[in-house]
């Protein structure tokens, strides 16, 4: 069966079995699966859906108080776009300290600055303290001072994340070491123990 007779079959089965996702806080109908590897490290799931799809989006199923990343690029159909999702499991903490601001002069006229006080951002992500083997499919264990996490690649996070840069995750503070954009929408940081 062609991809075309195929059709109108993905439209009957995402009327009748679709969910409702939240894609970049757009609300759509899709088709969401179980990745179907025999060995599963992560708990990946495969959404279709009649609507455009990037790598980094996010999408929230809206039944369960998850929240997932495309991870994978997206196969584009004839009439339906297929991607892989990978669940967040962590938030980012980022501390963003306050502004200078003149809170008097001295003697002299000189300004009196004081830092206002701090703003924090939080980050979606995907955190991980393994690597999973090109050859085996098994996972590594990294370095236990060390974790690689996974965002949405945007201009916030490109600006947050760069080397040297502090976050915070699980209440231990971490320092990024390496930035990778090898994947168009997604930002690899390395993260050290600080």
């Amino acid at each position: 069966m062609s991809e075309q007779q195929l059709e109108p079959f993905l439209d009957f089965f995402l009327y009748e079995q679709g969910v409702s996702v939240e894609v970049n806080g757009n609300i759509q109908k899709g088709l969401i699966s179980n990745s179907n590897e025999s060995i599963r490290y992560y708990n990946d799931k495969y959404l279709i859906g009649k609507f455009e799809l990037h790598t980094g989006d996010f999408v929230k199923i809206v039944d369960q108080n998850d929240t997932y990343l495309v991870v994978s690029e997206i196969d584009n159909r004839i009439n339906h776009n297929k991607a892989r999702l990978r669940k967040c499991n962590q938030i980012l903490i980022k501390e963003k300290p306050g502004e200078y601001v003149i809170i008097g002069y001295n003697d002299f006229g000189e300004p009196i600055f004081s830092t206002g006080e701090s703003t924090y951002l939080s980050f979606l992500s995907i955190v991980e303290n393994t690597v999973l083997d090109i050859e085996t499919n098994y996972p590594i264990v990294i370095s236990e001072n060390e974790i690689i996490a996974i965002l949405q690649e945007n201009e916030e996070t490109l600006l947050e994340f760069k080397i040297g840069e502090i976050f915070s995750v699980l209440n231990k503070n971490y320092q990024v070491f390496g930035v990778d954009r090898f994947k168009p929408g997604l930002l690899y940081i390395k993260g050290r123990l600080n």
